[in-house]
């Protein structure tokens, strides 16, 4: 048990949407933190979910409900970032399952340096037994999913584990709430640009479901929705065009040239790569002629 004083207390914050199973192993694992339970908060955010999520975790004691009925995962942070009483705020999402030293982790690294940011924890994979996940998915996450060490290096933080003191995060005005994907890496850059950092924390851990084919397409349109939104310009289109050629290309040499995979399964990510193209040039051609964005 880490023994904190009195005025570092974190308020941990998790949007949920329709996830009424998995946020509750969320909340499990984040009222067993071995950290002084007054020392930190827990906020959900219910994002206008339709199914029993909202009421499910109505009943749960020692937690803060609240609702955010504009649809984002980033309107929803805002939301418990704006009663949040920490002077930290943790984010996760409604689907990870912290350590149970998560969030002494995250608080040690934040205090051993200076003028951070963001702390990034590590985000490991698991396979959720109520979810049908094919070995090919699996693998696709392990090449390319929340490398947080890496996003680290680049100045970019994902919101599945990350820590940052909210008067910070307030200052600039809290997420993007316009933005369907990328707020996450939206913010990081406005921290790094006001000469911040972003610090990569390797024993702060949370782990994630590894998502099967559909839910990994289903994040790629979210991710091009989201991108539309931050591009200006009329050639948006041939931008977003030309980055989902890069990343095509990019992620097939990196597949092929790997030699911690066998043939068989590089040939099953090249499969993955090869989807979340075409669907990116669907997303492209649906919002170029005026279509919404996905949000799911």
């Amino acid at each position: 048990m880490v023994h904190m004083t009195s005025k570092v207390k974190v308020s941990v914050i998790v949007p949920v949407w329709n996830d009424e199973r998995r946020v509750v192993k969320c909340i499990n694992a984040l009222k067993n933190q071995q950290f002084v339970p007054e020392a930190y908060e827990i906020i959900i955010i219910d994002n206008g979910s339709t199914d029993r999520t909202f009421e499910e975790i109505q009943g749960i004691e020692g937690i803060t409900v609240l609702q955010e009925l504009k649809p984002g995962s980033y309107a929803a942070r805002n939301k418990g970032l704006s009663v949040a009483k920490g002077h930290y705020v943790a984010f996760t999402d409604s689907d990870c399952v912290p350590d149970k030293n998560w969030l002494a982790s995250l608080i040690e690294c934040a205090e051993t340096q200076r003028d951070i940011g963001v702390v990034a924890g590590d985000v490991s994979f698991f396979k959720d037994e109520a979810d049908e996940i094919d070995d090919a998915s699996l693998a696709y996450e392990s090449f390319f999913s929340m490398n947080q060490e890496e996003y680290a290096r680049k100045g970019v933080c994902i919101t599945a584990n990350w820590l940052s003191k909210k008067k910070t995060l307030l200052e600039l005005g809290g997420f993007n709430a316009k933005l369907k994907s990328g707020g996450d890496h939206d913010m990081a850059k406005r921290l790094t640009n006001n000469g911040l950092s972003v610090v990569f924390c390797k024993q702060a851990v949370v782990a994630h479901p590894a998502r099967n084919k559909q839910e990994i397409l289903k994040k790629r349109r979210r991710v091009i929705g989201g991108s539309w939104d931050k591009t200006d310009g009329k050639l948006k289109s041939i931008k977003l065009l030309w980055e989902a050629v890069k990343l095509y290309i990019k992620r097939t040499l990196l597949v092929f040239f790997s030699n911690e995979a066998s043939l068989k399964q590089r040939l099953s990510v090249f499969g993955i790569i090869s989807a979340i193209f075409f669907v990116s040039l669907s997303e492209i051609a649906k919002l170029t002629v005026g279509q919404q964005s996905t949000r799911s």
